[in-house]
């Protein structure tokens, strides 16, 4: 697929309209629609041919178009409007979300493992509930081929964004046939969640392949979580399978509900590698789809759009029309607004890919049925975030190419195949990190890779433990005895390894009988043999999982020793500096230049419920190292080209910073 094929600037435009609301489309105005986004910079939109309540905004011949309309074919005139201004229109439609249809054709209901009818309860009014067809049903499927091909024939769109392709647990009798014929177990909740992957795939690859035949140009979008990360050893379920069914990858990640902020960086360290160009999906709303009356904070909206940037993505920023059909000019202005940014800054953010010598393995979703918490990942997204470490997120069949570290973090367990190329990594001269009992087979309670000496002894009988690390290797790090919150493990030194740090243990397991004071049992006075770290020919070993640590219980001093290590296995990383972990920086280049963004940012919880951003940071006087294979001629900001003071030394160009707020691009040439 041609680099930057999809646009920078783009808008999803809701319009889940009820048939229950009057006068739909009755203030839509072709020309104040298209003046309303070409003010705001807009180069591409999706909108809506078709509804979660099942009404289609066109004149269809195949189910309900929307009673208020009175025979208007809104869609249309959209579509022709935005094709006449140069807006690039994509069509949206949905699959299992569909009220209409559901009344219709019960019988096409998703039933869930449990026996929920349409995945909603009877008279269940939360938001973001409806009910759901099993895009499964042959029948069904042929309904939205008639429709798809309807939409295409009629008004050709760029592309399809479509929406609501996921299972849920479903054992209606069409998945359950499919199951029992395949040889799989519909009784099995954790086979029927597999059989739900599988099933997803299938539709995304049957529909591709049907608009493909249509217009191979067409760009295909399926809301199914292709960014989802698993281990890929079961390629049939791999959200890796599925990917190629998608002309590009959306995240839908707004990070005020239940995503995060968290969220979408994640997923692009996953998905950005590789050669599919990505979009970031989030909301002009404060909370979430379908909050009328409310604004995204400007720099909310600035930060996540601009980091967006950072990580390679264009942006998608989502809407929600008015059932009069009448865009808000307030919304647009304030997109308007960080729309024009980016356009000043697409120059160097044409054909950038991203650059990284860390790798860190999925550990979490490391299968479809992991019971795991789904923690792992933010933690090592936090602490390697904040010390300013480039890195991507890697499954079990990745090329290893290119990294000069890969991180095993807290329970990660290769299989045989990654655990040989794991040992030949090393034998070349690469470097491993693990924590926890990563690398530990927990059958046979041995580490899995040759090139580890140490032994494993088991589960740590104490809950909360200590760590004492006073060598050279830990210098800054303030000396006493630091707890370590999460159940680690017990390690024995192998042959050829240093101890770097040891444990040191509570008096005893605090119990309803035996404790002391408030919370955990403070530490003796003399450490054990234990090892706490562990550094080897190649690799080091934290013998508790910090990754989880830290994102549980956030203790500086878990980054710091993560932060060690990773200084004594990697001496030269590719950035060095001494911005504030505040400081979001990545690293990218182009055929000529290496691109630094760096976001400062300050994200707070000032309500129960959300997170979000009201202001910038600024930091002044600070210095950025990147390590460069050769002497840079220049260091400037862009896209305003003001000159910065830098010097080459030691193979890193010494850039001066001395201020940086909000979104700094720097292009070293």
């Amino acid at each position: 697929m041609k680099k930057d094929h999809i646009p920078y600037r783009q808008i999803h435009l809701d319009f889940h309209t009820s048939p229950e609301i009057p006068a739909v489309g009755a203030r839509f105005d072709a020309d104040e629609f298209t003046a309303t986004l070409k003010r705001a910079h807009v180069e591409s939109i999706n909108l809506f041919a078709k509804c979660h309540h099942g009404m289609y905004y066109y004149p269809t011949a195949i189910g309900t178009q929307h009673p208020a309309l009175n025979g208007f074919d809104l869609f249309g005139a959209q579509v022709e409007a935005c094709r006449e201004a140069g807006i690039r229109p994509v069509a949206y439609t949905c699959v299992s979300w569909n009220e209409d249809w559901a009344k219709r054709h019960p019988e096409w209901l998703m039933v869930t493992y449990d026996g929920t009818l349409g995945n909603k309860l009877p008279f269940e009014t939360g938001y973001y509930k409806w009910n759901t067809i099993c895009f499964n049903n042959p029948e069904y499927r042929k309904v939205l081929k008639t429709e798809l091909e309807e939409i295409w024939r009629r008004y050709h769109p760029a592309g399809f964004w479509i929406d609501i392709v996921t299972g849920h647990e479903c054992v209606c009798p069409v998945c359950k046939a499919e199951m029992l014929a395949s040889g799989m177990d519909p009784t099995d909740r954790n086979q029927v969640i597999r059989h739900d992957r599988i099933a997803e795939t299938a539709f995304c690859r049957d529909i591709y392949e049907f608009l493909k035949d249509m217009n191979s140009e067409l760009d295909v979008y399926f809301n199914s979580h292709p960014y989802a990360l698993d281990d890929a050893t079961d390629a049939e379920a791999s959200s890796v399978t599925k990917r190629q069914y998608f002309t590009f990858l959306d995240i839908e990640s707004l990070p005020s509900d239940k995503w995060g902020y968290s969220h979408f960086p994640i997923a692009a360290a996953y998905v950005q590698k590789y050669p599919q160009e990505i979009a970031m999906m989030n909301g002009k709303f404060h909370m979430s789809w379908g909050d009328f009356g409310s604004l995204r904070n400007e720099k909310a909206l600035e930060y996540e759009c601009f980091r967006a940037l950072a990580w390679g993505a264009k942006v998608c920023v989502g809407d929600q029309l008015h059932p009069c059909g009448r865009l808000d000019p307030v919304v647009y202005d304030r997109i308007g607004k960080v729309f024009a940014s980016i356009e000043a800054k697409e120059p160097w953010l044409h054909g950038t890919r991203p650059v990284a010598e860390i790798g860190a393995f999925i550990a979490s979703s490391r299968s479809l049925n992991s019971d795991r918490p789904a923690c792992i990942e933010e933690g090592v997204y936090r602490v390697l975030q904040e010390l300013h470490q480039p890195f991507h997120f890697l499954n079990m069949r990745d090329s290893l190419e290119g990294y000069r570290l890969l991180i095993l973090p807290d329970h990660f367990v290769p299989d045989a195949e990654l655990a040989a190329r794991l040992d030949r990594f090393v034998e070349g001269g690469g470097k491993l990190l693990l924590t926890g009992d990563a690398g530990v087979d927990p059958e046979r309670g041995e580490y899995v890779l040759r090139c580890v000496r140490a032994k494993y002894r088991g589960e740590s009988p104490f809950s909360v433990r200590y760590i004492r690390a006073t060598g050279d290797a830990f210098r800054g790090l303030p000396k006493i005895d630091h707890v370590l919150y999460e159940r680690g493990c017990v390690l024995e030194r192998g042959e050829g390894e240093t101890v770097a740090a040891r444990i040191v243990d509570p008096y005893f397991e605090r119990g309803y009988e035996r404790f002391c004071s408030h919370r955990q049992t403070p530490p003796t006075l003399e450490e054990t043999e234990q090892p706490a770290i562990l550094f080897g020919d190649g690799y080091a070993i934290l013998s508790s999982p910090l990754f989880t640590d830290y994102l549980m219980n956030g203790y500086q001093a878990h980054r710091e020793l993560i932060r060690c290590c990773i200084e004594h296995l990697l001496p030269r990383p590719l950035i060095v500096t001494d911005l504030p972990a505040i400081s979001e920086v990545t690293l990218r280049r182009s055929e000529d230049a290496h691109i630094v963004h760096i976001l400062n940012y300050v994200l707070i919880k000032k309500s129960k419920r959300i997170e979000t951003i009201e202001d910038e940071h600024t930091a002044l006087d600070r210095t950025l190292r990147v390590r460069l294979d050769h002497a840079p001629s220049s260091a400037c900001a862009v896209p305003g080209g003001e000159p910065l003071a830098f010097r080459y030394e030691d193979g890193y160009a010494v850039i001066e910073l001395p201020k940086v707020s909000g979104h700094t691009m720097i292009e070293i040439g």
